[in-house]
């Protein structure tokens, strides 16, 4: 049985830090036959894609943090300052979240990590939100702009391929472009996240309950939890299902067996 001579019923939890980032690469030249080719050879690449910036920002902090290329790095496709910087940020993240991040921003990374012979990111703990728009909802886009629109979250930038073209060509001020653009993906990210929390299936608890367990919302740590009068029933037993008045996510009490406190788990 543990000392509870010191416990504090307001003991704060700790929150898991989660890192959203967007990433902005240049893309392949290639050679082609035709138009509507659907398969390219790796022989008529003419140059692979790089990153050209990205952009971070903590949860718990309102810094968006942004690297890009300089026109010198954007011209001979040297992404290894930038690259490395990312890697780093990820490295010290709990959870890391990107729109369609575990089909591309992450591979992206880690293949570029790779080229560079950089340290590898070891185990990294993802939240991906086009997966979650997938598996709960069904919004007419699931692409990030269309989604915040939808959500009534002041969207993406406009651009063009124009762009991208003047980046790869070391153009200063189209980095900078895209440097604002990339930047404001980020912002919207973390709206659009926030906006699927309270209904989204299967979000890892983000908040750790801490040694004698905390009457907290597992996904945002607030206290502010109103009980409600439908349970929460398993095939095994019947819990008290609470709403976060912070977050609007539900959840469920777990009472353990040697604590005399209760613990909340995302449901």
């Amino acid at each position: 049985m543990p000392d509870l001579s010191d416990f504090d019923e307001h003991l704060a939890p700790k929150r898991h830090r989660v890192l959203f980032f967007d990433i902005e690469s240049a893309p392949m030249i290639t050679h082609l036959w035709d138009l509507r080719a659907d398969y390219v050879n790796p022989d008529m690449i003419i140059r692979p894609s790089f990153f050209l910036c990205w952009a971070a920002k903590w949860s718990d902090s309102d810094e968006v943090i942004a690297e890009r290329l300089t026109g010198k790095e954007a011209k001979a496709d040297d992404d290894s300052r930038i690259v490395a910087k990312l890697a780093d940020l990820v490295r010290e993240a709990d959870y890391i979240c990107a729109h369609n991040g575990d089909r591309f921003d992450l591979p992206k990374l880690n293949a570029r990590i790779a080229v560079h012979s950089l340290p590898p990111l070891g185990s990294v703990k993802t939240i991906d939100t086009l997966k979650l728009a997938r598996s709960g909802f069904k919004f007419a886009s699931n692409r990030l702009g269309e989604l915040a629109a939808a959500l009534g979250i002041d969207g993406k930038f406009p651009t063009s391929f124009d762009l991208w073209r003047r980046c790869m060509a070391g153009d200063v001020p189209a980095l900078k472009e895209m440097d604002a653009y990339c930047r404001q993906d980020v912002l919207v990210l973390e709206q659009v996240f926030a906006a699927l929390r309270p209904y989204a299936k299967s979000l890892p608890r983000l908040v750790d309950a801490g040694q004698f367990g905390q009457r907290c919302c597992p996904s945002c740590g607030s206290a502010e939890l109103t009980e409600l009068d439908k349970p929460y029933r398993t095939n095994a037993s019947t819990y008290k299902r609470f709403r976060c008045g912070s977050c609007g996510r539900e959840c469920r009490h777990r009472r353990q067996a040697d604590v005399p406190k209760l613990e909340m788990r995302p449901i």
